[in-house]
């Protein structure tokens, strides 16, 4: 694990392409608003997600710190020790472009993470009453910003076939909606899936699941030429973490046709 130290990031003596090029990489990725500086790192704030991040320099690495909690829990890079000032982790580069693709990548999640999709539902429906009307816009509009954070967290693609064209992609809801006990639920992205069209139906259906490694389960009720179409062997394993565990169980235990 690299360390960072105040010698290593040289506090106060970046050169001033590099101090540009750090604040130019958070600006690019969302981070717009700079927040100062400590031991080593530039600071930075965005008007669209909570919480900061901070990145440093040296003659060799480039470096990213965040204190978002979701974020340092799904963020799977290599590590540097200690992070910035009270944050919770911090990331090492070899290159400038890892360093971007991390603050995107972490911008992202920011995005979906851990509760954001249902705070900004719960703003979005503020105003609405309880007819039969206003209980179908509210569901549009929660199935509307589940996708959106969907869309963030699996960076908008579908994790088993890479098809990155979002008129083909569908926000799955793993415990769907109707059976979900709370909006807490349903609008956790943990709870959901970002899948090709046919992916999806197939899901929905119970015609496939996946187990607590990510890998695919096809239900015998599958048929051949859907088998040939979806061709589940070649499927990429899900990244799964633990939060998306007890909903694929539940979809393996009441949705899944296992026989």
């Amino acid at each position: 694990m690299v360390t960072v130290t105040d010698t290593d990031t040289r506090l106060r003596t970046l050169p001033f392409a590099i101090d540009s090029e750090l604040r130019e990489a958070a600006f690019n990725h969302g981070y717009r608003r700079p927040n100062g500086q400590a031991n080593g790192w530039l600071f930075f704030r965005s008007d669209t997600v909570p919480s900061e991040l901070a990145l440093a320099a040296s003659a060799t690495h480039w470096f990213l710190s965040v204190e978002h909690p979701g974020v340092a829990a799904e963020l799977d890079l290599p590590r540097a020790t200690p992070p910035a000032r009270d944050f919770l982790a911090a990331y090492v580069f070899e290159t400038q472009a890892e360093m971007r693709a991390a603050i995107s990548r972490a911008y992202h999640l920011s995005r979906s993470l851990p509760n954001a999709p249902l705070r900004i539902f719960e703003e979005e429906i503020a105003a609405l009453g309880a007819t039969e009307a206003e209980q179908l816009v509210r569901r549009r509009i929660g199935q509307d910003v589940f996708r959106r954070a969907l869309m963030d967290y699996w960076d908008g693609r579908c994790p088993l076939t890479g098809i990155d064209d979002s008129a083909l992609l569908r926000a799955s809801h793993i415990r769907p909606w109707a059976r979900c006990e709370s909006d807490a639920e349903r609008l956790d992205v943990h709870n959901g899936l970002l899948l090709s069209a046919h992916w999806d139906a197939a899901f929905d259906a119970g015609l496939v699941s996946f187990d607590a490694e990510g890998r695919v389960l096809v239900s015998p009720g599958l048929k051949s030429a859907a088998r040939a179409a979806l061709r589940p062997d070649q499927a990429a394993r899900l990244t799964l973490v633990p939060e998306h565990q007890g909903p694929l169980a539940w979809h393996r235990r009441h949705l899944f046709v296992a026989k």
